[in-house]
């Protein structure tokens, strides 16, 4: 009878396919270290930001160009006093909390492509964040100082 070879290695074959899946786990445990210190994280969310202090909306009506000079943004608290849809898009009007003329309404866009996880209703309380850019009309007149809300929380 002839004696049966044992191949160099095969004890070691079990302990061998294991190294990849510690690899592995390490990995996704570095990945989830990162993720959940906020590194990965995508820019602020409304949930972080604060209401922009001392915004007057007779200055924004007077000169919003001035505000669209640099892509600035601009979190707002306000309740929602009308929607208007224009295609896919809404022009809805806020009113400040903290405003002395209650009659002020500011007015902030919401592109139809937005994916916004809140339903807008008139009369509810929210935090919009926005960006002031610069926009075109039908006719293709440049209109400065637009404020396009990029995120929605209730409040």
């Amino acid at each position: 009878m002839a004696a049966r070879r044992v191949r160099k290695g095969s004890k070691r074959r079990g302990k061998a396919n294991l190294t990849p899946v510690f690899i592995g786990i390490g990995v996704i445990l570095v990945l989830a270290l990162i993720m959940s210190s906020g590194i990965l994280k995508r820019g602020g969310s409304a949930r972080d930001a604060e209401p922009t202090p001392n915004f007057r909306i007779a200055d924004y009506r007077r000169d919003g160009s001035r505000f669209a000079s640099s892509g600035n943004s601009y979190v707002f608290e306000g309740r929602i006093e009308s929607i208007e849809t224009i295609g896919t898009n809404r022009i809805i009007s806020i009113s400040l909390p903290d405003h002395q003329n209650t009659q002020e309404r500011l007015p902030l866009l919401v592109p139809g492509n937005a994916h916004l996880r809140v339903n807008l209703t008139r009369g509810d309380r929210f935090l919009f964040e926005t960006t002031c850019t610069t926009g075109k009309t039908d006719e293709g007149k440049q209109v400065k100082g637009v404020l396009v809300v990029k995120n929605v929380q209730t409040r």
